[in-house]
């Protein structure tokens, strides 16, 4: 079996306390990486998560922020590089939504939607970028989308959108900064079993229905989710840029509702 070592390598996470996180954080600590921490909660109640999660005090640094406040990201970014200078991997994992259908979802939720799950990724890769361009370091961005991005979905516009933008987005940095050697991948699961995917799930039937029906009759499992960004973190995947890695039983796989 390849065993995946990690050791010396320091990682920031966003949106680090989710239910899918929660495995991201646990596969990435157990292979021996320093985590940078970054989500919504508070301090307090993050650490007592992490503990929870045995995750050790000195295997993490834990940072309260919303990310859709670029300058607060930006600052929170910029300063865990004055630590750690040679952070080369970022992981924008942050995003979500529940169902909004958009005749009832207000101009305004629907663009803070919006920002969450796209326009506060940009912001935190213009931010990495500033970094490893000023350092000359051969970095790895890597976001989470979902297959949503691609198989339209009703009652989540919003989201559906801001992932597909994501992903365009993400391609476009790949081939702007591989020059660089900057690198920039995106991770799109299907319907996990955990977080806002196990809401939507619960709460739509036609939305059940369709994954159940396209997706070989499974749901991934958090854990599945958590591997494949070890994978992409590790030197297995150092070849691997600008690419969509589908995690999601095939349940992409030219599929619409």
């Amino acid at each position: 079996m390849i065993q995946i070592d990690l050791t010396g390598q320091v990682i920031l996470i966003t949106g680090a306390m989710g239910a899918i996180a929660e495995h991201m954080v646990k596969r990435l600590n157990a292979a021996g990486a320093m985590l940078i921490v970054v989500d919504l909660k508070p301090p307090n109640e993050a650490h007592e998560l992490l503990a929870s999660w045995k995750i050790p005090d000195e295997s993490f640094i834990y940072h309260s922020l919303d990310l859709t406040d670029s300058a607060k990201l930006a600052q929170v970014v910029n300063n865990s590089f004055e630590r750690f200078p040679n952070i080369d991997t970022v992981l924008g994992h942050a995003g979500g939504c529940g169902l909004h259908p958009f005749a009832s979802t207000s101009e305004s939720d629907f663009e803070r939607v919006f920002r969450f799950n796209f326009l506060a990724q940009v912001s935190l890769a213009r931010a990495v970028f500033a970094q490893w361009m000023k350092r000359k370091t051969r970095g790895h961005l890597i976001f989470t989308s979902s297959y949503v991005a691609r198989v339209p979905h009703t009652k989540i516009s919003a989201y559906a959108s801001a992932k597909a933008a994501l992903e365009n987005f993400a391609r476009c940095m790949a081939l702007e900064y591989a020059s660089s050697g900057i690198r920039v991948n995106v991770i799109s699961p299907g319907n996990v079993a955990a977080g806002s995917s196990l809401k939507v799930f619960e709460e739509d039937a036609a939305y059940r229905d369709f994954v159940l029906r396209v997706s070989l009759g499974q749901r991934n499992s958090p854990e599945s989710i958590a591997d494949a960004f070890v994978f992409l973190c590790s030197p297995l995947a150092r070849e691997i840029n600008g690419q969509i890695l589908s995690a999601d039983y095939g349940g992409g796989i030219g599929n619409r509702l």
